[in-house]
């Protein structure tokens, strides 16, 4: 068996008990990162519901533009049953994809916003050792790590970390 695989395996079997339930949501923070694997700078996009806490969709792409944005903002989407507020930062990446899919949205620097850049700081705090750990031999294999490593990570701050505040 290859090395990670049981890793692999036991997400898999897992992640299913911890979906996203698709429901009512009035805001949502909406926020991306950097992190960088041998060298190489990649980012994960992730939204946090305001009021549970609970994270919706987390992402990883090698670029942050608009079209990102925009594909990540419909995977959010997905798991609303409405067109939530949406709480971003000034980048101007949102602003043109909210902006494309008619969502109301709000800039915030701190505040509301707080929620998803706290799920940040616990991810950059517990996984900062497997940053250049991680296999990254071509740019396919190193994005599948990473949203192994963030799949695991939203699991053990969904159930464990959040139950522990």
């Amino acid at each position: 068996m290859l090395p990670g695989e049981s890793v692999r395996r036991w997400f898999h079997r897992f992640s299913r008990i911890f979906s996203v339930e698709k429901r009512f949501r009035r805001a949502v923070a909406l926020d991306e990162a950097v992190v960088k694997l041998h060298g190489l700078r990649a980012y994960i996009w992730s939204t946090v519901d305001i009021d549970s806490g609970e994270i919706l969709a987390i992402y990883a792409s090698w670029s942050r533009n608009m079209i990102v944005a925009m594909k990540f903002t419909r995977i959010v989407l997905d798991r609303c049953l409405n067109k939530p507020l949406i709480i971003v930062d000034r980048r101007t990446w949102y602003r043109w994809a909210l902006d494309r899919l008619g969502l109301e949205y709000r800039h915030e620097r701190f505040g509301l916003r707080n929620r998803v850049e706290r799920f940040f700081r616990y991810f950059k705090e517990r996984t900062m050792v497997f940053h250049n750990k991680m296999s990254a031999r071509n740019h396919i294999q190193g994005i599948i790590n990473l949203k192994l490593l963030l799949n695991l990570y939203t699991i053990y701050y969904q159930t464990i970390k959040k139950g522990g505040e």
